[in-house]
């Protein structure tokens, strides 16, 4: 089947593109580029510029179903990156290497992962050996751990039930389990049905097929230990990932206004839960990032310009750069690149 080329990815695992999105959500165009090439055979119902045929209006709430399967060793990786939703995956044949929170893991056959929308994952080591992976993924309006998570409502559930699952998952990141005949039986007859490429006819049976997986699942937890942990869904977990990965896009025009937009919080939340994980404001947390960032840029490459540095680092003139950088470390930028050891951790402070 053939697919239409979505935007490229950006570099960086996170980029904040805009208010309310703290997470970038990779399109998986090498996946797409492998399948075009016939390296891997790609079977997927898709939206949201995930690869596959287009789901259209059909299956509310899911990005993704389906899977790929790769026969011969590839010559491609899906990078780090993050989510739009929770993937619940299984490997149906081969192993896999997933890179999870910079964690590794060699996945075998038999075994599944879950994916929350904030945790940023890679798969392969670097590339991605013979396997067969088969997935759902699902848009819980959910982009940080303290969110609400809203299931599907063709998932008919008793909210009890979805409520236990919810927790089962969000409250425990165990990365990986067995998966137990029931469950693996269903994501084989949901790669089946996607293979057949029938959406509208067959969204009924889909529906059930999801439905049944996730009950399997959900028994299957419910037999077997779960420690749970509820600040993994507390508003400051949201924040230290936020502060973790504010490196990547330290170009931006943060305020503390739009950084506690990014966290779904109040300016006031926000600010507090800083001052708990770094003992500092926001705004002085992001300005000792950026001059951090900075100083390493101007050591490890000489060719850059000062200005081109400092505003890459988010700084909006070079004299108040200077100004800050010479307040922070003791000597000017200019300065810093003379040292004679020219590695940062080696620079004063």
């Amino acid at each position: 089947m053939k697919y239409s080329s979505t935007e490229q990815a950006h570099d960086a695992p996170v980029v904040f593109t805009k208010p309310g999105a703290l997470l970038y959500a990779s399109n998986c165009q090498d996946l797409l580029a492998a399948s075009l090439a016939n390296k891997v055979t790609l079977n997927a119902w898709a939206r949201n510029g995930y690869p596959g045929l287009s789901l259209g209006n059909t299956l509310p709430k899911v990005c993704s179903v389906g899977g790929w399967d790769a026969t011969a060793p590839q010559d491609w990786g899906l990078k780090e990156h993050c989510n739009e939703g929770v993937k619940i995956a299984y490997i149906a044949r081969g192993t896999l290497t997933l890179t999870l929170d910079n964690e590794k893991y060699r996945l075998n056959e038999g075994q599944m992962f879950v994916v929350r929308p904030w945790q940023l994952h890679a798969f392969g080591d670097p590339c991605v050996d013979p396997s067969q992976i088969i997935w759902v993924l699902f848009d819980m309006e959910v982009r940080r751990p303290h969110e609400k998570w809203h299931w599907p409502d063709w998932i008919a559930w008793p909210e009890r039930d979805l409520l236990q699952l919810t927790e089962f998952i969000s409250k425990n990141e165990q990365p990986w389990y067995y998966a137990s005949k029931e469950v693996a039986a269903s994501f084989i007859e949901i790669a089946k049905l996607v293979e057949k490429n029938q959406i509208d006819a067959d969204e009924a049976m889909m529906r059930l097929l999801i439905s049944k997986m996730l009950l399997h699942f959900k028994d299957q937890l419910t037999k077997q230990p779960q420690a749970l942990d509820n600040t993994l869904i507390e508003s400051q977990r949201t924040v230290e990932i936020f502060l973790q990965r504010i490196k990547y896009q330290l170009e931006d025009d943060w305020t503390l206004e739009n950084m506690a937009v990014e966290c779904n919080l109040s300016r006031t939340q926000f600010a507090k839960h800083c001052m708990s994980i770094k003992n500092m404001t926001p705004v002085r947390y992001l300005q000792m990032k950026r001059l951090d960032a900075a100083r390493t840029m101007l050591v490890e490459d000489e060719q850059l310009a000062v200005t081109n540095i400092a505003f890459d680092c988010g700084f909006t003139s070079s004299q108040y750069f200077a100004t800050c950088f010479r307040k922070r470390f003791g000597y000017t930028p200019n300065e810093a690149r003379s040292q004679m050891d020219k590695t940062p951790s080696n620079l004063q402070h």
